[in-house]
């Protein structure tokens, strides 16, 4: 696997499939695999797919420090650069959907076509709310991991699981590690409105509707800050790659591939 060091990080990525380049970028959790590793095979039938672990992942080596959006995006570019397969179409899930706008707009020599999926500019009180409350339970990986799925995903999803107990699997994933604690201290910092508006890539904003973690409204704010964007809405929780995951795939590869 690939390693690159950027500032004082050392960053890993994966390379895997064939055709144009594609980027997928994770948000808050332990990192690309975690988020994309199942859609990662339907993704390289097409494209060449780059699955970098950003600062605050579990497989990235930095000092600790708090992250920044512009740190991430400069990884995020630093990895484009590195592969040698840019300018990339470069998809962000939930804080990644702002990492890679910020990145089409300080680099946009490495962006082709640009995905933000259940994005956002700028946190707004209820998420500060919400991250509070999800921090405040750090102390508690069963009640941290609780939270975040509550919030992640559907009410019609959960209630599909057989128990609880498969919640709390899901929640294990999510746990209140020191990288997960930073990634969601910089999303409780996350303001873009001085960026969005110098993107340049054609770009598809995606939402999910209901979405308790990061708000419908936040993509749909998106939309109309990133000048030439187009928006599709999911009819799914936050966790759309969890949750329609076919659908997903679809609606990005047919805007990727397009003329």
């Amino acid at each position: 696997m690939p390693t690159i060091t950027v500032g004082s990080s050392r960053i890993h990525y994966r390379v895997t499939g064939s055709g144009p380049a594609l980027m997928l970028v994770h948000g808050v959790g332990k990192g690309g695999e975690a988020a994309f590793g199942h859609l990662v095979d339907q993704f390289a039938q097409r494209n060449t797919v780059i699955l970098p672990d950003l600062s605050g992942s579990e497989a990235a080596e930095d000092d600790g420090s708090d992250l920044t959006m512009e740190q991430l995006a400069d990884e995020v570019a630093a990895v484009i650069e590195h592969a040698g397969l840019g300018p990339v179409d470069l998809v962000g899930f939930s804080l990644g959907g702002a990492v890679v706008a910020a990145t089409a707009a300080l680099h946009p020599d490495k962006v082709r076509r640009l995905v933000p999926v259940g994005g956002l500019v700028q946190t707004d009180r209820y998420m500060e709310n919400l991250i509070g409350l999800t921090l405040s339970q750090k102390h508690d990986p069963k009640a941290f991991g609780r939270v975040l799925t509550t919030t992640a995903f559907s009410p019609r999803f959960i209630n599909t699981l057989d128990s609880l107990d498969e919640v709390d699997k899901m929640g294990a994933e999510l746990s209140p590690s020191s990288g997960r604690i930073r990634q969601l201290e910089l999303l409780v910092r996350t303001d873009i409105r001085d960026l969005v508006g110098k993107v340049q890539a054609e770009t598809l904003v995606l939402a999910c509707n209901p979405d308790a973690a990061v708000p419908t409204q936040h993509s749909r704010d998106l939309h109309e800050a990133i000048p030439n964007s187009q928006y599709v809405e999911f009819d799914s929780g936050h966790m759309v790659l969890v949750e329609k995951p076919e659908e997903f795939v679809r609606v990005v590869s047919e805007f990727i591939h397009k003329p």
